[in-house]
């Protein structure tokens, strides 16, 4: 190993640890924004509903359920649909935690893009719509965080997807 002494090789070599590191965040950084967010809005059309219903019955109590299938239909042209066309699926299971508060599990599959599992409390907003946490994914949604915010409706419902996506989204057959 040879020392250098010269001051000014020196003073180069005290900054050449930082400029490696700095140099390495650089590499790593840009992976690490390369998210996308995305955000879907669909008609939810129930297609399923079975209701269990627990003692007292008649009236929400703690320990009754929901389990549910919908079918999701594109509100404009969205994931490589026209407006008013199937675009994916739900099921899952509504579970009453008191007379008052749900929590919800399910997942929604978008055929030729992967699935969506949806799962926690559910909450209320002032405007009447319910949000639950989107808790994972598959295939093209893998990695996925965001929330699901359904709206107001029996029978059909505006389902809303706010998603951040580890990459855009690729149509099926385009890759």
């Amino acid at each position: 190993m040879t020392l250098v002494t010269d001051s000014g090789t020196m003073r180069a070599m005290r900054w050449l640890p930082l400029i490696i590191v700095l140099a390495a965040a650089m590499v790593v950084a840009p992976a690490s924004q390369a998210t996308t967010h995305v955000t879907l809005i669909l008609t939810s059309l129930t297609t399923v509903t079975q209701t269990h219903d627990t003692v007292p019955k008649g009236k929400a109590n703690k320990g009754d359920s929901i389990d549910f299938k919908d079918l999701l239909v594109a509100t404009g042209d969205q994931l490589g649909k026209k407006k008013g066309k199937p675009v994916g699926y739900d099921a899952g299971t509504v579970l009453y935690t008191s007379s008052t508060s749900q929590k919800i599990e399910g997942v929604t599959t978008f055929p030729g893009f992967g699935t969506v599992t949806f799962a926690g409390v559910m909450t209320t907003a002032k405007d009447g719509t319910t949000t639950v946490p989107i808790i994972s994914g598959t295939s093209q949604f893998k990695g996925v965080k965001g929330r699901l915010v359904i709206g107001n409706g029996d029978q059909k419902a505006p389902n809303t997807y706010v998603l951040t996506l580890l990459h855009p989204l690729a149509l099926p057959g385009s890759a």
